[in-house]
């Protein structure tokens, strides 16, 4: 299974102070659960236009969430 993958870059002392976001391809082998994930590098531009909207409709639902 792949799917998109975000993740925060921390600083020395576990802050992220610049809101930088890193999106990557992360992928698990459905043979065996057992197995480390996989994350991989998105070299594909529409495959990280997709990415990135999810990641994006994801972080907006947040923010509506949190409003209500």
């Amino acid at each position: 299974m792949r799917r998109g993958h975000a993740l925060l870059p921390l600083d020395e002392n576990g802050e992220n102070t610049d809101g930088e976001v890193w999106l990557y391809r992360y992928s698990e082998n459905p043979d065996d659960p057992n197995e480390e994930p996989e994350l991989g590098y998105i070299d594909d531009d529409d495959e990280f236009e997709k990415v990135e909207e999810a990641f994006d409709e994801y972080l907006d639902s947040v923010q509506f969430d949190e409003l209500i």
